[in-house]
């Protein structure tokens, strides 16, 4: 620690920041960046006020970890959340028409709206009731390949 403490000069710092700011090229991560952005900071701060080896790596670890808890908590991307497959998919009460029996209780049907891109799909149904082609039916649950659906009475 003490070689460090007498052979590390501010610019040394400026230097690993650059290298590691640059690195980002490299490895787009967005997250050596901060580091590097941090070392260029404490080599500045080494500079005008030449502080000791200690301070300077407390005040990098510091600054790190700010800009970077700062980047992951104010540009963190949303997070797409799909619901198929749940009770409650976002794709529940999508209507369509039955246009086809393929027996064993499955029908093929084309609905309104894309289901996960496709608006044909292979249907049962939700609840074991009867269906037949032309019925009117709306989806219920999303299971892989087949999707539930129940009839629309009345429509």
């Amino acid at each position: 620690m003490e070689y460090f403490a007498e052979n590390i000069f501010w610019w040394h710092w400026i230097v690993l920041g650059i290298v590691l700011i640059a690195s980002e090229i490299i490895l787009p991560s967005f997250i050596i960046i901060w580091f590097g952005i941090a070392a260029v900071i404490v080599g500045s701060i080494d500079y005008i006020f030449q502080t000791t080896f200690t301070n300077e790596l407390f005040l990098w670890a510091i600054f790190s970890a700010l800009l970077l808890g700062s980047w992951l908590k104010f540009f963190k991307r949303d997070e797409i959340v799909s619901r198929v497959g749940q009770s409650e998919g976002e794709y529940k009460n999508t209507s369509g028409v039955i246009t086809e029996d393929l027996n064993d209780g499955r029908f093929r049907a084309h609905f309104e709206l894309p289901i996960l891109g496709d608006r044909i799909w292979i249907v049962e149904s939700q609840n074991r009731e009867k269906l037949s082609v032309g019925d009117k039916i709306k989806v219920s649950k999303v299971y892989g390949q087949i999707v539930k659906v129940f009839k629309i009475e009345g429509e």
